[in-house]
Formats: structure tokens, sequence, C-alpha cells
């Protein structure tokens, strides 16, 4: 069965908002990584196209957000301003794998093969931004280790997942400035993503080993050279975005889509 043919995503087919009006529905988190276990949650990301009321009336349409089944669908125009200033939650949208875009429209296509667009040395601030807090995260947990029994489990699988994204957010900012790329599905980087997620960079006592710590002194070297060298602009293509956006909205507000 389709994911989407389960009772619990109903509301994609009758939400007014959505429906016929989503342009691409695919994973988010974990399984968008490839970094999913058995028990890991399913969250589903989207983006549907603002109304012709939302264009032209005094709509003010964000997004449609379904805490039961951890989905978040955008709309077009809101999804757009994240977008341009690369932010991660959302940049990955746009580098999914092939088959995980559930819902699909020329239109989706369209923003997806357009990702150039959006990239540009914003990234090494957004990304960094997101990566500091992560480090930040696991360098606070690793100090408070006075847990009860069940406490402690939990704050060694935090610490470990916090590592874990951590070097998943340097992999693909370095994808963004070195290749100009977006690559969410981490194929190449599963074994070393989920040897970190399990704890086998960790000691005995759970504080992270000396090889992590060269992973990620490595990959900030990388990262600081990529920034100094990368060939992306300092801000995205407004014009060329600014483009795309009215020429989707115009079909919309003619009936065309």
């Amino acid at each position: 069965m389709n994911i989407l043919d389960r009772p619990q995503y109903g509301f994609l087919k009758t939400d007014p908002r959505l429906g016929k009006n989503i342009i691409f529905l695919t994973y988010g988190g974990s399984y968008a990584y490839g970094t999913n276990t058995e028990g890991s949650d399913i969250d589903i990301r989207g983006c549907t196209l603002n109304s012709k009321a939302d264009l032209l009336g005094m709509g003010d349409f964000e997004q449609v957000v379904d805490d039961h089944t951890d989905t978040t669908v955008y709309g077009f125009n809101k999804l757009l301003s994240p977008l341009i200033n690369c932010n991660p939650n959302t940049i990955e949208l746009l580098g999914c794998k092939p088959e995980y875009y559930f819902v699909l429209t020329p239109i989706g296509k369209q923003l997806i093969d357009q990702h150039r667009l959006f990239l540009s040395r914003r990234a090494i601030n957004s990304f960094g931004g997101y990566a500091g807090q992560q480090l930040r995260r696991l360098e606070n947990a690793l100090v408070h280790d006075a847990y009860p029994a069940e406490a402690k489990e939990r704050h060694i699988k935090g610490s470990c997942e916090n590592a874990m994204h951590l070097i998943r957010l340097y992999l693909m900012c370095l994808d963004i400035l070195e290749r100009e790329e977006i690559v969410t599905f981490r194929e190449k980087d599963h074994d070393l993503l989920m040897d970190i997620r399990n704890g086998r960079y960790q000691r005995a006592d759970h504080t992270f080993n000396t090889d992590f710590y060269d992973l990620l002194n490595e990959l900030e070297r990388r990262l600081n050279y990529a920034a100094k060298h990368t060939s992306l602009p300092e801000s995205p293509d407004m014009t060329a975005i600014e483009a795309f956006q009215v020429e989707v909205n115009e079909r919309v507000v003619w009936g065309e889509i």
C-alpha cells in the first residue's frame, strides 16, 4: 500500500488547500536522509500552490501542519522564502531520492530541477548555524551524566543522534558549496552516519572519541576552504526566482493549473 493511502493521510486529499493543489510530497527526517531505523517516525513534507484568494484577496495561507502524522505542507509562496535563505530544513526537500517523491507534478518537478536558483553563499551561515547548534547540544549533553538509568539511556541516544546530524549537516553543506548539489539521501555516508548514531564513536563513558573529533575537524577544515573558494554567488538569483514565482502564480490566477 502506498503510504498516502493509509487512512490517517486522508486529509491530504480532502483538505481544500491540498489535494490537486499539491505540487510535491516527500519524506522528511531520517527516512529522507536514509538513516531511519525500525522505530523511526515517518515525516512527510511537501508544497502546495497558493489559491487565487491568497494571491488576489486577503488570504494569508502559509502551511498545513498535521501533528498526528508529522506532516507539514508549505504554501508555495511561503516555501520560497526559506529556500532563498538556504534553510537546511527546506532546501533538503529539493534533493530527496527521486523515488521518494510520492507526488510530483510538472510544477513541482520544475521547482526541483531549478534547485540551483536557490543556492548561494548563504548556505555557509544557515548550515553552519544549525551545525553549531547541534555541536552545543552535543557538548552540553556530555557534561550532564548524573542521570537515572532510563534518563541516561535517552541522553546517550540523544548525544549520538545530535552527533550524527552534525556530521550530516556538514556533508550536505559541502555538497552545496563544492558541487552546487543538494544531496539529502546520504547513501555514500550511510555506514558512517549509522556508526555514529549507534555509538561506535563513543568511549565506554559515552564521551566521543578522538576519531569522531578528527572527523569533525577535517570537515570543518574542508568547510572553511569551500566557503572561501566556492563558485556560488553571495545571494541567489532573485530575478529568476521572482520570474518563476510570477509564472506559477499567474497560472493559478488564470485557472491554468
